[in-house]
């Protein structure tokens, strides 16, 4: 689920992204509790303890999220353990995003998406997700995502690592660009980073407001300034 500092990266549910660099606490052996972080520029993936990569490492991980953001389909090699424990998500099934297949999760909600099993997700809200479970932990997008960023256009194929420049993505994909000044339900905004996907024929778009706050849209929802 694409977990990333950025977009300029997540991810996902595991965003996955997402879309970059992980969060780690201080000497966790001196600690007891982890607190809840607050949301910082970007969506970004906290490590809070153990090691996600490593074989056999029992981890804990929380994806942040801007409000609005759709995580593409993907599967994981193991049980996805997935409480909410800041703001609403919602998790579906399928191999294609499907806005009436979401399960609403308030907070406190606890979810399990099934190891290999395809499934997508939605922030209704900021939200953070905290996953646990028993390395190797990774998010595999079921088809290719391209990411607009300030560098350009990259390939995506995982929630949890960045893309790969590319200048083959779909002329149709971005018909917003970076800085376009847009107003949705939100709010209003410039653009400043967007996810397409061919697939599923969609394209979303990361926004932010005058006063910092960031949310995504779909391009169908977003009117140009």
């Amino acid at each position: 689920m694409n977990l990333l500092r950025t977009l300029p990266a997540v991810l996902f549910l595991a965003s996955f992204l997402i879309p970059g660099d992980a969060i780690s606490q201080d000497d966790l052996s001196a600690h007891t509790v982890v607190p809840l972080h607050e949301f910082s520029e970007g969506q970004w993936v906290e490590k809070v303890s153990g090691d996600a990569t490593k074989p056999g490492d029992p981890f804990v991980i929380r994806i942040h999220q801007d409000a609005g953001y759709i995580v593409f389909p993907h599967t994981h090699p193991i049980d996805e353990n997935l409480t909410i424990v800041k703001g609403i998500w919602a998790l579906g099934m399928g191999r294609r995003f499907d806005r009436s297949a979401l399960v609403m999760m308030e907070l406190g909600s606890f979810g399990i998406a099934p190891r290999n099993m395809a499934h997508f997700g939605w922030s209704k809200t900021d939200t953070i997700e905290q996953v646990h479970g028993i390395g190797p932990f990774s998010s595999v997008l079921l088809d290719p995502v391209f990411e607009l960023t300030p560098q350009g256009v990259t390939l995506l194929t995982s929630l949890l690592l960045p893309g790969t420049p590319t200048t083959s993505n779909p002329p149709d994909c971005f018909p917003l660009k970076m800085n376009t000044r847009v107003k949705g339900e939100r709010g209003e905004g410039v653009i400043i980073g967007a996810r397409c996907s061919p697939y599923n024929q969609m394209t979303q778009y990361w926004v932010r407001k005058a006063n910092g706050e960031r949310f995504w849209a779909l391009v169908t929802d977003l009117k140009p300034q």
